[in-house]
C-alpha cells in the first residue's frame, strides 16, 4: 500500500491536473480582459479530472489590472456557475499580492484557527492555480499570518516540485460506508463509496462533505440542515470533535426523529473509521445542546436501531421506542428497525427491543434490565401486557413514568389505541392508560 496519503498529494494532484481540461468559459458577449479564477466543484468528485477544482473564466472589465488588484476581485467575488464555490473562509483575508522575477507571492491574514487539512489543501490549490495562470508565473509564494502579524505558513508551489512529492503514483482506493436519510427521512440508509486513499484528517473532513450532498443511490437524502458548512474535526482519545457553522442548529427541523437522523448520520459515519468510537457535535456561536430538542452536549455512540432497510421478507419493521432523556422526563420518539423473530408479534418484539435498549446519545433507558413481560395481546386495538414481578418500582413517579414509556411506544403501532397492563394477576391501570400529548417533549 502507498505511503503517500498526505494533504500534500491531494494538492500535488490537483496542482498536475491540466489547465485546458478544467477551465470553461461563460457564454456571453467578448471580454475586455478575460482571466482564469479556479474553484471548488460544489460537489466534490475525484473520478474525473476537473471534478475537485475547476477554471472559470471571468472579465475583469478593465484594460490593465495590477496582481493584488485581480486578487482581491478573487477573493470578493463568488464564482458565476451554481456549480463551484469559493474556497475562501471568512476568516481568511488578503493582505497583499507582489511579484519576485517569475514567483507570485501571495500574503494573508488567518483571523480563526487554520481549518482542516483537506480544505487548506483545495484552498492552497485553487491559489496556485489562479496564480500560475498569469503570464509569467512560474511559482506561487504562500504565506498565512496571524492578525498579531504570527507566521502560520511560509510555503512554494510550482507545477514540476509538487509533482516530485507524487512521483507519478496514483493513489489506492478506499472503500467507506456513508449513513443517508431514506426518502422518508425515517431511518438511516448505508452507501458504500470507493474513494482515493488520504491522511485520516483529510478522510474526516471529506465524508462530512460528501454527507452534504446528494447520495448516488435513488431513494435517499442527505438529513444534515441546509446551510450546514463544515469548519473542521478533531480527534482526542478515541472522541471526534466536529465544528460547523451556526446554521447547522439554526437549520434543524423541528421533528425529533429528523434531528436524530442527522446528528446519527454524522456519528455512524465517523465511526467506521479506525480510532474513533464516539463524536460531540459543536457549532459556532451555540451552547452545545441548543436549539435541538435532543441532547447533543454530550459525546454520541454509533447506533444502528435506526439504520435500514426494512426487509419485511425477514420480519422486520419500522418501530418507535418513546423514551426519556436523562434529566428530562418527557418522552422523545427513535424510529428504529425492529425484527420480530419466530412467532413474536409485533408488540412483542417492540418490547423486546425497548426492554434490550441501553441509555445512548441523549435517551435514557428506564426498562434496562428489567424482567420482560410475560405476556402481550391484542384485540380490538386494546393492548393487555402482563407485566413480571419486580419490573415496576415502589416510587409513584419512577412507576407512573415506566408506564408512560411502555404505553407511548405500544401506541405508536397502528393497531394499538390503548393499554391496559396487569401484574400478578392484578389490574393496575383502569381506565385503560394512552399518551398524552404532554407526555412528549414535541407534539
Amino acid at each position: 500500500m502507498k505511503k503517500a496519503l498526505c494533504a500534500l498529494l491531494v494538492l500535488s494532484l490537483l496542482l498536475a491536473l491540466p489547465l485546458c481540461a478544467c477551465t470553461r468559459r461563460e457564454p456571453g458577449s467578448p471580454m475586455t480582459q478575460p482571466v482564469t479564477f479556479y474553484y471548488r466543484t460544489a460537489k466534490t468528485d475525484f473520478s474525473v479530472p476537473d471534478g475537485v477544482i475547476r477554471g472559470e473564466l471571468r472579465d475583469l472589465k478593465q484594460e490593465s489590472f495590477t496582481d493584488e488588484e485581480l486578487f482581491r476581485f478573487y477573493f470578493e467575488n463568488p464564482p458565476l456557475s451554481s456549480e463551484l464555490v469559493s474556497p475562501i473562509s471568512a476568516d481568511l483575508s488578503l493582505s497583499g499580492v507582489s511579484r519576485r522575477g517569475s514567483t507570485l507571492e501571495l500574503r494573508l491574514v488567518r483571523a480563526a484557527p487554520s481549518p482542516s487539512e483537506f480544505n487548506a489543501a483545495l484552498t492552497d490549490a485553487c491559489l496556485v492555480k489562479t496564480g500560475l495562470a498569469l503570464e509569467g508565473i512560474s511559482k506561487v509564494r504562500i504565506i498565512v499570518r496571524r492578525p498579531s502579524g504570527a507566521k502560520l505558513e511560509d510555503k512554494e508551489f510550482t507545477e514540476n516540485e509538487i509533482l516530485l512529492y507524487d512521483n507519478g503514483e496514483i493513489p489506492e482506493n478506499m472503500e467507506v460506508t456513508l449513513y443517508y436519510a431514506d426518502e422518508n427521512y425515517a431511518l438511516l440508509r448505508p452507501e458504500k463509496r470507493s474513494i482515493p486513499l488520504m491522511s485520516q484528517e483529510a478522510l474526516r473532513d471529506y465524508l462530512l462533505q460528501l454527507l452534504l450532498e446528494a447520495p448516488e443511490n435513488s431513494g435517499m437524502r442527505s438529513p444534515l440542515p441546509v446551510g450546514t458548512v463544515i469548519q473542521g474535526t478533531s480527534l482526542e482519545n478515541g472522541v471526534c470533535r466536529v465544528y460547523l457553522n451556526d446554521d447547522y442548529y439554526a437549520n434543524l427541523p423541528a421533528d425529533e426523529q429528523a434531528q436524530q437522523l442527522a446528528a446519527l448520520s454524522i456519528v455512524n459515519t465517523l465511526c467506521e473509521l479506525e480510532g474513533i468510537s464516539q463524536v460531540q457535535i459543536h457549532a459556532a456561536g451555540w451552547a452545545p445542546g441548543e436549539g435541538a430538542a435532543l441532547d447533543l452536549s454530550g459525546s454520541w455512540s454509533p447506533d444502528l436501531g435506526p439504520v435500514g432497510p426494512v426487509r419485511k421478507e425477514l420480519g422486520e419493521f419500522s418501530g418507535t421506542l418513546c423514551l426519556p432523556g436523562p434529566e428530562d422526563p418527557r418522552l422523545r420518539r427513535l424510529l428504529v428497525r425492529v425484527r420480530a423473530r419466530g412467532g413474536e408479534s409485533r408488540e412483542e418484539a417492540l418490547l423486546r427491543t425497548l426492554f434490550s435498549r441501553t441509555a445512548q446519545n441523549g435517551l435514557a433507558a428506564p426498562l434496562s434490565g428489567l424482567p420482560e413481560p410475560l405476556s402481550v395481546s391484542t384485540a380490538g386495538r386494546l393492548c393487555r401486557v402482563e407485566l413480571a414481578p419486580g419490573t415496576l418500582p415502589e416510587a409513584p413517579e419512577q412507576r407512573e413514568q415506566l408506564l408512560r414509556v411502555l404505553t407511548a411506544t405500544l401506541c405508536s403501532l397502528p393497531d394499538v389505541a390503548s393499554v391496559e397492563f396487569r401484574q400478578e394477576d392484578a389490574l393496575l391501570t383502569d381506565p385503560p392508560m394512552s399518551p398524552a400529548p404532554d407526555w412528549f417533549a414535541l407534539p
